[in-house]
């Protein structure tokens, strides 16, 4: 049991995907749209994410299995749970030394670890979801990365308007499960993506 408790974040997404896929529409995924990140922009975020899993993994030896990061255009990530205040805060610390990070969006809790059980709970709302978006409408699933920490989402990304802005959150406020849902998705034509912002935004939906 010990093995299973230690259970990585992507690992337990992985565990569910398998099965959500299975019940999947046929429908078609959007095709790429302009608030799609470039090529280039793509590999600086991943060699950003890289870097960042890198230095977050020295700093806390638990950072596999209870935190998570996603990267766009580099705008920074941070999920997941944490022992204390001065943990979240270090977290932003080592985020904002990687080359390349243009802003740093914090939403670690300071919590207990999670169990087995909350793994497989937020896997598979974030695979839910996921599969959500590739079948809908009018909405460029690529565009949008999607985290869970405690039945709250997390949605980083770019929308092309606002209508398809609010119905990734509606989307992702009816997932069975879901408690609160936190967009930090911005607009195509959002300034914030060309300037670093002096302060992060986000839009909740509870």
């Amino acid at each position: 049991m010990p093995a299973i408790l230690t259970l990585s974040r992507k690992a337990a997404a992985a565990l569910c995907l398998a099965t959500l896929a299975l019940s999947a529409c046929g429908g078609t995924a959007p095709q790429s749209v302009s608030a799609s990140r470039t090529i280039g922009s793509s590999f600086d975020d991943k060699s950003i994410q890289l870097g960042l899993n890198r230095d977050l993994n020295r700093a806390f030896p638990t950072f596999f299995s209870q935190m998570g990061t996603e990267v766009r255009e580099g705008r920074v990530l941070l999920v997941g749970t944490v022992a204390s205040p001065e943990q979240r805060l270090e977290a932003s610390k080592v985020a904002w030394q990687i080359r390349g990070v243009r802003d740093v969006v914090n939403e670690l809790q300071v919590a207990n670890r999670q169990n087995f059980v909350n793994y497989i709970s937020d896997a598979r709302i974030s695979n839910q979801l996921r599969v959500r978006l590739l079948t809908a409408k009018n909405v460029g699933a690529t565009n949008f990365d999607i985290e869970t920490v405690n039945g709250t989402v997390y949605i980083l990304g770019i929308a092309r308007n606002k209508a398809e802005l609010e119905h990734v959150a509606y989307l992702a406020a009816t997932v069975a499960g879901v408690q609160k849902v936190v967009s930090h998705a911005l607009l195509a034509d959002d300034p914030r993506r060309l300037n670093r912002p002096k302060h992060a935004s986000a839009t909740t939906y509870e």
